[in-house]
């Protein structure tokens, strides 16, 4: 059984996206006595079969006199998003 915040990093979505899920009817918690979700791994799997990965954009800008930084800022932002939900 999985916490509502391991679901949310598996399929790579907020809180708040899981809550409108449940409420759609996309995936079912089992609630505990006292009223905390758990998530079965058979549901979490299926959903994540359905839920599309989000892409991620990286935008760098500099100004026409330091157009080596550019390359500096584009390698940073590509090492900061490594290993996060979506990376492909």
């Amino acid at each position: 059984m999985l916490r509502p915040k391991g679901v949310c990093q598996r399929l790579g979505i907020s809180y708040a996206t899981l809550r409108e899920y449940v409420k759609k009817g996309y995936i079912k918690p089992v609630v505990l006595q006292t009223g905390k979700w758990r998530f079965r791994e058979e549901d979490v799997e299926k959903l994540m079969g359905i839920v599309r990965k989000r892409k991620v954009i990286l935008y760098a800008r500099v100004s026409n006199t330091q157009k080596d930084d550019l390359i500096n800022q584009v390698k940073y932002l590509e090492e900061t998003v490594k290993g996060r939900p979506g990376d492909n």
